[in-house]
């Protein structure tokens, strides 16, 4: 923050507040529009700690209002509306949204470290993770090791046990039939629903990422590239649809996902060819505008990926558990 203050950028809750006030002056929400701090903070590409405190002296200074439930609402009427948030709306230009690049950086990075470690540990039995060793273990504070556990909450990677202990795992193959089941229900309907509303421009960025990955060797393994490549299916495409509630219990049941990325970490084979090519022919299918049979093909490939996940929970079973870092300490 003195850095900050020393080179003349203005600290990052303060880009935050100016923004919503400005916003707010000039009528820019719909009436009884609530405001949370995660919409913002994804706007502002930082934690959720300067978004807090900008809303919270915004609400000191009368120009944002408590309610019956979460966050804040921009009047005191009786309407409650929680529709989206877009940078637009908050008049941002480039410059604006990129003002923290550095925290988001970090952040993300620090995201995405802990999924992976977190992944691998749950596949070998359950951990418990230690929020002050993970603090210290990226340097960072104790605020954005909390924000990160919280959204691996609820993407289903981490819970907590009776006594309020963050914990992961242990991974089991109930887990891994119940989650299939949930997905073979939601996605192929969400996926043929979303279909016509995913740009092509983005469904070609997706089939070349598939086609990259396809040509590459098992010695030549890119395990970011893959973790983008599910993503890009069993996420990106259905934060398209409309209703964002099946998007959400679709979010919460990809757990599974870590087998084969463990797998693929442990084992020197390509064993995410299959899945590969059946993710190829989905998107194909939506860049055609055949959606219907996007849908049919990816009831198949849940189906194959399922029986592929339970037979590679086996083989993880007699492989020797990884060094994890100190956060994490085995409990069962």
């Amino acid at each position: 923050m003195a850095k900050q203050r020393a080179s003349g950028k203005k600290p990052n809750f303060e880009v935050i507040k100016d923004a919503l006030a400005a916003a707010l002056e000039r009528r820019a929400f719909p009436e009884g529009q609530v405001i949370l701090e995660r919409p913002i903070a994804e706007i502002f590409k930082t934690s959720r700690a300067p978004v807090r405190r900008a809303l919270a002296e915004l609400h000191e200074e009368g120009k944002l209002f408590k309610f019956e439930g979460r966050g804040y609402k921009t009047d005191n009427s009786d309407i409650i509306l929680r529709e989206e948030i877009r940078p637009e709306t908050l008049g941002l230009d480039d410059e604006a949204q990129t003002s923290a690049p550095a925290e988001a950086s970090i952040i993300d990075d620090v995201y995405r470290a802990t999924k992976r470690s977190t992944s691998i540990a749950m596949t070998f039995g359950q951990f418990r993770i230690r929020s002050e060793k993970h603090s210290q273990h990226f340097g960072v504070s104790r605020t954005i090791s909390r924000e990160i556990l919280g959204k691996l909450m609820d993407e289903g990677l981490v819970g907590k046990d009776s006594t309020g202990h963050w914990i992961t795992g242990p991974l089991t193959a109930r887990d891994v039939k119940q989650d299939f089941e949930t997905r073979r229900l939601l996605e192929p309907y969400s996926l043929e629903t979303c279909g016509p509303l995913i740009p092509v421009e983005l469904l070609e960025q997706m089939k070349l990422r598939l086609q990259e990955a396809l040509a590459r060797t098992p010695e030549d393994k890119n395990p970011s590239l893959l973790e983008t490549i599910e993503a890009d299916l069993h996420q990106r495409c259905h934060s398209f649809n409309p209703n964002k509630k099946i998007a959400k219990f679709i979010n919460q049941s990809l757990t599974p996902l870590v087998v084969g990325l463990v797998f693929s970490d442990a084992v020197r084979a390509s064993v995410e060819k299959p899945g590969l090519r059946e993710h190829l022919t989905i998107i194909e299918s939506l860049i055609a505008g055949k959606h219907s049979e996007a849908s049919e093909h990816l009831h198949d490939h849940l189906l194959n990926a399922e029986t592929r996940t339970l037979e590679r929970m086996k083989s993880l079973s007699v492989i020797p558990e990884p060094s994890l870092p100190n956060y994490l300490i085995k409990i069962s």
